[in-house]
């Protein structure tokens, strides 16, 4: 006789931990410019800075990265 292998599927779902928050870095891709906000989580004075940033420089593309601290969970 051989192994005898028992395979369970259990649905699972992936969300921000409630524990967690939500992170913003924005980085200016103009060619040699370097202008970045660090991550933080004061969201609206990350954008604030990348609005002076385009005042001052009149650079306006930006990468942005918004993160969280996900967990996954068993689906009820």
């Amino acid at each position: 006789m051989g192994d005898t292998k028992v395979l369970r599927f259990v649905d699972h779902t992936i969300t921000q931990h409630p524990d967690g928050e939500r992170t913003l870095t924005l980085n200016c891709v103009h060619p040699g410019c370097g202008f970045l906000v660090a991550p933080t989580v004061e969201l609206d004075r990350a954008q604030l800075e990348a609005i002076k940033h385009t005042g001052r420089t009149g650079h306006a593309i930006f990468s942005r990265l918004l993160g969280d601290l996900a967990v996954v969970v068993r689906s009820k």
